[in-house]
C-alpha cells in the first residue's frame, strides 16, 4: 500500500456511522493477508467472532488488507499463527493510537482529566452572581449579605434554599426590604429593592448654641435659627456666645431651639510644629512569609502545612488571583495569598533638611483640619533647631467661619 493509503488509513472505514465512532474510540488496527489466505482468514473470524470492517482486496499485488477492533488484535494474531494463516500488522489509529503519543507528557494527561472534572463540577454549582435593583447599595455589599446567609460562588445549586436565603437576608440586612434569587444554569441572578431612605438618619433637633472657636473681629453673618448675640464689626473671644438657642418672643417669654448659621470672622491664630530629629520609625527585616489557599468550588484548601509562630509586629498583605481563563468570565477557583511582611521600631536621626520637609507636611495638614474653607489673608513662618528638634510656628491672619455648635440641656 503507498504512503497515501497508509495516510487514508487513519480514518474508520465508513461501513455506517455508528461503527465508525466505535472503532475510532476503541481503536483499530489494519492487517495486510495475502490473497490466498483470506478464506481461511474470514472463516476463523466467523468460527471465533471475531468483527472485520473496510475489506480491500489488491487484485495486482495479491494482497487484502481490512480493518479490526484493537481490543481483538492480540486475539486475531494468535489465533492465525495456530491456523498457520500469515498476517501481517500494518498499523494502528483511533483514539488509544492518539492517546499513546502523550504518554511520557503527564502534564497534558493530567490537564486534560481535570478540565473534564472542572467542567463536571462546573455543571453543578454557581460561577456567577449578577445584581440588579440596587442604587445606593454597590454590587459587592450585596454578595456580602448574600455569602453571609449561605449563597456563595461554587454553592453547589442542588443545596441551595433559594427561599430560606431570601428570608434570612431580609431579616438580617436593614439595607434590603426585598429580595429575588433565581438560579439559571450556573448564574444566581439576585434583584432587590432597597430600604427606602428618606432620611437616613433623624435631623438632630437638641436645642444647642453657637460659640467662638477663636479671638476675632465679627465681618460678615447668616444666622438660619437662634438669637443673634452679637453685630459685625465686634470683638469676640473663644468660647464667647455668638447665636443663643434660648430667646424670648411676643407670644412666648421663652423659646428654646437649635442654633445654627454662619459667623464670619477675621483671625490671627498661630499654628506650631515640633519634629524630633530621632525618631521611631517601622524597619522591615526584608523577609517575606506568604500562605497560599485555595479556594475551589467553595471549599478552602491549605495549600500550606504550618509555619513557625508569625512576629508579634508585621503587615499583611492579601491578593486574590481569580481564574478567569481566556476572558470568559470568573470561575469558581481563585487563590488567596497572605504575604506577611515583618518589621521593628528603631530609633533613626534624620537630617535637618528632612525634618523641615516633614515639618511643613505636617503645618498644611494642620491648617486644612482646623481652618478648611478659610481665606488665607496673611501667612508669617519662622522655624528653630532647638534641642534635638525642628520646631515651625506659623501665624495666619484669615476669615473664616468661627462659629462652633454646642448643645445644652434644659433642665425642668
Amino acid at each position: 500500500m503507498s504512503k497515501k493509503q497508509n495516510k487514508k488509513g487513519e480514518n474508520p472505514p465508513q461501513s455506517n456511522q455508528k461503527a465508525s465512532l466505535f472503532l475510532w474510540i476503541v481503536g483499530y488496527s489494519q492487517l495486510e493477508i495475502p490473497r490466498a489466505f483470506l478464506e481461511d482468514f474470514l472463516n476463523i473470524c466467523l468460527r471465533y467472532g471475531f468483527d472485520y470492517y473496510g475489506v480491500n482486496v489488491d487484485e495486482e499485488k495479491r494482497k487484502v488488507r481490512l480493518y479490526i477492533p484493537l481490543p481483538q488484535v492480540k486475539n486475531i494474531l494468535t489465533a492465525c499463527r495456530m491456523w498457520q494463516i500469515r498476517v501481517k500488522l500494518i498499523a494502528d489509529f483511533g483514539l488509544p493510537q492518539k492517546l499513546s503519543a502523550y504518554r511520557h507528557r503527564w502534564g497534558l494527561l493530567v490537564g486534560a482529566a481535570l478540565a473534564i472534572v472542572l467542567f463536571a463540577l462546573s455543571q453543578s454549582v454557581v460561577w456567577r452572581i449578577d445584581v440588579s435593583g440596587n442604587s445606593r447599595l454597590s454590587a459587592d455589599e450585596v454578595i456580602a449579605s448574600l455569602n453571609a446567609n449561605g449563597l456563595n460562588i461554587g454553592s453547589r445549586i442542588s443545596s441551595l434554599n433559594t427561599d430560606s436565603i431570601e428570608q434570612k437576608i431580609m431579616i438580617n440586612d436593614d439595607n434590603i426590604a426585598w429580595i429575588s434569587i433565581n438560579i439559571s444554569g450556573t448564574v444566581a441572578g439576585v434583584e432587590i429593592r432597597e430600604v427606602i431612605d428618606t432620611e437616613m438618619k433623624e435631623k438632630n433637633t437638641s436645642p444647642a448654641n453657637l460659640i467662638s472657636r477663636f479671638d476675632a473681629q465679627i465681618v460678615g453673618m447668616e444666622v438660619y435659627s437662634g438669637f443673634l448675640s452679637v453685630k459685625e464689626g465686634d470683638f469676640v473671644r473663644r468660647g464667647d456666645l455668638l447665636v443663643s438657642g434660648i430667646y424670648k418672643t411676643g407670644k412666648a417669654p421663652l423659646r428654646i431651639s437649635r442654633a445654627s448659621g454662619r459667623i464670619l470672622g477675621r483671625i490671627s491664630h498661630t499654628f506650631e510644629v515640633e519634629v524630633p530629629l530621632v525618631q521611631s520609625k517601622k524597619v522591615y527585616s526584608g523577609e517575606k512569609i506568604s500562605k497560599k489557599t485555595l479556594n475551589f468550588f467553595g471549599n478552602s484548601i491549605k495549600l500550606f502545612i504550618n509555619y513557625r509562630n508569625l512576629p508579634l509586629m508585621c503587615d499583611i498583605i492579601n491578593y486574590v488571583y481569580i481564574f478567569n481563563p481566556l476572558n470568559l468570565g470568573e470561575l469558581p477557583i481563585s487563590l488567596s495569598v497572605d504575604t506577611y511582611l515583618p518589621y521593628e521600631y528603631r530609633e533613626v536621626e534624620i537630617n535637618e533638611d528632612d525634618a523641615i520637609e516633614q515639618a511643613y507636611v505636617v503645618l498644611r495638614q494642620k491648617i486644612d483640619e482646623e481652618l478648611p474653607d478659610a481665606q488665607i489673608m496673611k501667612k508669617s513662618l519662622s522655624g528653630e533647631f532647638v534641642d534635638g528638634k525642628y520646631i515651625l510656628k506659623c501665624t495666619v491672619i484669615a476669615i473664616c467661619d468661627i462659629a462652633k455648635q454646642v448643645e445644652f440641656e434644659v433642665v425642668n
